[in-house]
């Protein structure tokens, strides 16, 4: 799904700049410190890493823009830090004393969007609304757990849109605040490395942010932002239905150039 999307996001952005009269270009790379964390009927997992983030953005003169962005991070995790855990996750057997207080953590996340941007000549003011596809995958080391399995994986790709809104400051000379909140249909699974495998229902979720632009050039600038993400994925292992929630929080900076 991820190298789809990729694969996807190139073409599409190179067909839009091909038909715009005049595309803008910009290119961006930044990092965030992150907060990733699993709860519902699964062992709280939590873990604190540091994502490096790049994407790109094709924006033709009259609104419309593609954007594809990629980040990747890794780190420590939690989650087997407490001694029984659920046996919906353990493959319907009881897991025992489990404790082991870091695993590794891996946490990659692409997406393509498309949107159009409407800026208010008066007043600086733009609203923009998208739509597109979004992937993620976390993987969650158990290596020193005891348990039959040594790594889990809980991958999501779904549907996503929303819009958002830019108010400038000082009529733009002291760059730019933003806010933005969207929604998402997303797809989960949750698989093991000695075969467990099960999907999710459908879940919705919500998406919400805040930024701070700053044009450093005319063509150079830095945002910082904050991103947020929550969705609930309900399971049916077996007949035992058991409810993953996910959250995913960021506050990070980035640094970008138009052409």
């Amino acid at each position: 799904m991820k190298k789809l999307l990729l694969i996807s996001g190139v073409c599409a952005a190179a067909v839009f700049a091909s038909q715009a009269a005049q595309a803008e270009v910009k290119i961006r790379a930044g990092a965030a410190s992150s907060t990733y964390k699993l709860g519902g009927d699964y062992t709280a997992a939590k873990s604190d890493y540091t994502p490096v983030s790049v994407g790109l953005t094709f924006a033709a003169d009259n609104g419309m823009y593609v954007d594809l962005a990629y980040s990747d991070g890794t780190g420590k995790h939690d989650g087997w830090a407490i001694a029984s855990a659920p046996t919906t996750i353990c493959g319907g057997t009881n897991c025992g004393n489990v404790s082991s207080r870091e695993e590794d953590f891996k946490r990659t996340d692409v997406a393509l969007i498309v949107g159009a941007s409407r800026l208010n000549p008066d007043n600086g003011i733009a609203g923009t609304f998208y739509v597109g596809l979004k992937a993620g995958n976390t993987t969650l080391g158990a290596k020193n757990t005891g348990l039959p399995w040594t790594e889990e994986t809980f991958d999501t790709a779904g549907l996503v849109f929303g819009g958002g809104m830019s108010f400038p400051i000082a009529s733009g000379r002291a760059g730019s605040v933003g806010v933005n909140a969207g929604l998402g249909l997303m797809g989960a699974k949750w698989k093991d490395n000695t075969g467990f495998d099960i999907k999710a229902k459908t879940a919705v979720g919500f998406s919400f942010g805040a930024n701070y632009t700053y044009p450093i050039t005319s063509n150079f600038g830095v945002t910082v932002d904050y991103k947020g993400n929550a969705y609930s994925y309900e399971f049916d292992n077996s007949g035992t239905p058991f409810k993953v929630n996910e959250t995913i929080s960021a506050l990070g900076a980035t640094l970008y150039a138009k052409f």
